[in-house]
């Protein structure tokens, strides 16, 4: 029973940002394993409105990158659900300490909290019968922006238990295609930030995508996300981390 009340979630969650867009009302996330992944793993509410986190399969939790939520306060596999409202304006990252990390390693999501829009302008005198209305043309009717779309970028290794010195192939698609664009290797720090340890240029894939190759030595464990920048037309892609577990020769 609690898989298939996720699945109704999901359901909603799609149905509601299909015909809200950007500003969509409040918002439900799924945990889910098979793999182990949020959905939807992004989300965008206005201030005061909320997120629900439901558990529909798997040994999950909620932890927000800054402490303010928690729940449950370990994985656990029971249909849990847990509701929150964001009541300040901000971008909000969260994992499950079972399968993620932060700054979007692995299982994890973001919820992007906008302020509410202003009032809209006051409507227009009514028109006489057979004219235009009083002053002229009616004004144009002015709407939300279109919403930048992500740089959706891949991160694989050749070899995740490479041995300490050995080159390791490091290679992705993105998309949409952005030919020549840079790519920036980033390796995880321990404060949780990351460093960009290596560069190289996306190459010509085809009218849809770009792809990306380069090899890199590596001395110790680490995790290793890919990053493009954006540009007008679409905003800054980052992979999914990519734990390697790097060790000596016996």
């Amino acid at each position: 029973m609690p898989f298939r009340l996720g699945f109704i979630a999901v359901v909603l969650a799609v149905v509601v940002t299909v015909a809200g867009g950007a500003r969509a009302a409040n918002q439900t996330v799924t945990a889910l394993s098979g793999p182990n992944r949020f959905s939807l793993p992004d989300v965008t509410i206005t201030q005061g409105e909320q997120v629900t986190f439901v558990n529909g399969s798997g040994n999950h939790n909620v932890h927000f990158d800054d402490g303010s939520f928690d729940m449950p306060a370990s994985p656990s596999t029971s249909g849990w659900s847990y509701p929150r409202v964001f009541s300040d304006v901000g971008t909000f990252r969260y994992y499950c300490e079972a399968h993620g990390g932060p700054n979007g390693v692995g299982m994890s999501g973001i919820v992007r909290v906008v302020a509410p829009p202003p009032p809209g302008p006051p409507a227009p005198a009514p028109s006489p019968p057979g004219g235009n209305p009083p002053g002229g043309n009616p004004p144009p009717t002015v709407g939300d922006p279109a919403p930048i779309p992500l740089l959706t970028v891949t991160l694989k290794v050749s070899d995740a238990t490479p041995l300490a010195g050995k080159r390791v192939r490091v290679f992705g698609v993105v998309r949409p295609a952005r030919d020549g664009r840079k790519v920036q290797i980033q390796k995880r720090l321990r404060n949780g930030s990351f460093k960009t340890i290596a560069t190289t240029r996306l190459r010509n894939a085809g009218a849809s995508k770009s792809t990306y190759s380069l090899r890199l030595r590596l001395s110790a464990d680490t995790v290793l996300r890919a990053r493009v920048a954006g540009d007008d037309e679409a905003a800054t892609g980052l992979s999914h981390g990519r734990k390697l577990d790097v060790h000596s020769p016996a």
